[in-house]
């Protein structure tokens, strides 16, 4: 049977990718004291966490005697559609997640029971994601990958050599590494395909946006929150179900429970093994009806159940600060290759790979933008664009940027028709002027509707799999 699950939404967000909103706020990936900073536990098995299964082999009755080019899978777990996950997959995630838990925030430690059922539905979201990703033909190549190790190591100021040492030395093998990160750069990437390129904010939405951001002005949060979800197209009497389990969850809040380990325990909320923390958001990146209930909370404060359109949240306040709204401006570079054709497309787009290649061997951007590009504006000056401000480039141009550290290079990106190479050369805080104030509105409105629209897509995708879990103990509840 298919076991009909709800949802356990992991964050996806990377520091090199074209979608930093992915979730209620972006997370760094990586920190250069941990190396694990807030990000969930990467995988430490080196393959992808599910094998293909065949009426030959997993499918087949458990005493049947296996073909002798079998491979031994041992116990199996759970089936997501066509894969499955095994018992020695999921235990090698939960000593993962187990081990980063006890550096970054003991507190959040669940129970082991708890923590198997939680680890896995990250690991069945995961691999729902990547098959999607594989009907969508969507890859990462050696370039990219090496791209982006080269981006994480200079976001935590050192090169990859120093990044590999440093991941040997906390016992983790690099392949496990590059294959966890291959894996979340296709699931970002499907997601920018999936959600975010679908996403469209009209002028008249924006005004009306601007004119409440004017009266939210500089407010930002720093949050943890705790999801209650309910399943899809859900019954009155599921919401009622959904709605008490939070309220009898903000009770014992209120009694003094401890906010991390509660969230470990029962959210479902893609930061849930980080102990509900989801770090800084400002104010109009949030839906209205959490930011108007935290507007008038102070710093330790607890929300009352807000409603969602997918469960029910409730937030704790880490901290809370009023400033001068700001955007941020991002000193860049870029390298344009043109194309108007398919045909041409698909030479720039080789061009590019080779001019990445270039970059990741020493070459320096200004030469290989001086030699290559093909923008007429900014070749001859090596690239240089200066200051960007929200609202001058594309979209999807402007976004990568925004995730860029200072010093680092992108994938190579198709906009139009053209293909780009960006490099991030610095970025600041400007106070907004009246003028960039419907260009700020326009990034925190769009981010606000992406993240909307991920938590339901991620529900839906995950509701609409089939999923069996054959270990009782592993289903929950709910299951």
């Amino acid at each position: 049977m298919s076991c009909k699950r709800r949802p356990l939404v992991i964050a996806l967000s990377l520091l090199l990718g074209t979608l930093p909103v992915a979730g209620w706020a972006s997370t760094p990936f990586l920190n250069r004291d941990t190396l694990l900073a807030q990000a969930p536990a990467p995988a430490v098995d080196s393959a992808p966490a599910t094998h293909t299964y065949s009426e030959d082999s997993a499918l087949a009755p458990m005493n049947a005697p296996m073909p002798s080019n079998a491979v031994n899978l041992d116990k199996i777990v759970a089936i997501v559609n066509d894969n499955i996950i095994t018992s020695m997959q999921l235990e090698q995630r939960v000593s993962a997640v187990r081990a980063h838990l006890q550096q970054s925030d003991p507190n959040a430690m669940p129970a082991d029971d708890i923590l198997r059922r939680q680890v896995l539905q990250q690991m069945i979201l995961q691999d729902i994601e990547l098959q999607m990703a594989q009907r969508a033909n969507i890859k990462v190549d050696k370039g990219m990958l090496d791209q982006a190790v080269n981006n994480l190591a200079q976001a935590n100021h050192m090169t990859a050599d120093q990044l590999r040492q440093a991941l040997s030395s906390q016992g983790q093998s690099w392949e496990t590494f590059t294959n966890d990160l291959k894996d979340r750069i296709i699931v970002d990437r499907l997601m920018q395909q999936e959600v975010e390129s679908r996403v469209h904010v009209g002028p008249d939405e924006v005004k009306t946006f601007a004119h409440q951001l004017k009266d939210m002005g500089g407010v930002s949060f720093n949050l943890q929150q705790i999801f209650i979800p309910m399943p899809n197209n859900p019954t009155p009497n599921a919401i009622s179900t959904a709605r008490q389990q939070a309220t009898e969850v903000r009770n014992h809040l209120i009694a003094g429970e401890d906010f991390s380990r509660l969230a470990a325990q029962v959210s479902s909320g893609r930061d849930a093994l980080q102990g509900g923390r989801i770090g800084w958001v400002k104010a109009g990146e949030l839906p209205p009806s959490v930011s108007q209930a935290l507007m008038s909370l102070k710093t330790g404060d607890i929300s009352q159940v807000i409603a969602g359109p997918t469960g029910f949240h409730i937030f704790k306040i880490l901290d809370k600060k009023d400033e001068q709204p700001t955007i941020t401006e991002v000193k860049a570079a870029a390298i344009v290759l043109r194309a108007g054709s398919s045909l041409q497309l698909q030479e720039a787009e080789d061009r590019a790979q080779d001019i990445q290649t270039a970059l990741q061997n020493g070459s320096r951007f200004s030469e290989l933008a001086r030699n290559y590009s093909q923008d007429p504006n900014t070749a001859a000056k090596g690239g240089e664009m200066g200051w960007i401000t929200p609202g001058q480039l594309p979209d999807t141009l402007e976004r990568t940027l925004l995730t860029l550290q200072p010093g680092a290079v992108s994938s190579p990106i198709r906009e139009g028709d053209a293909i780009y190479i960006l490099q991030s050369q610095g970025r600041r805080q400007q106070p907004v002027e009246e003028k960039q104030i419907m260009a700020a509105a326009r990034m925190q409105l769009f981010n606000r509707i992406v993240r909307e629209r991920m938590d339901e897509w991620q529900h839906r995708i995950r509701d609409s799999a089939y999923v069996e879990i054959l270990e009782p103990n592993l289903r929950g509840s709910d299951a």
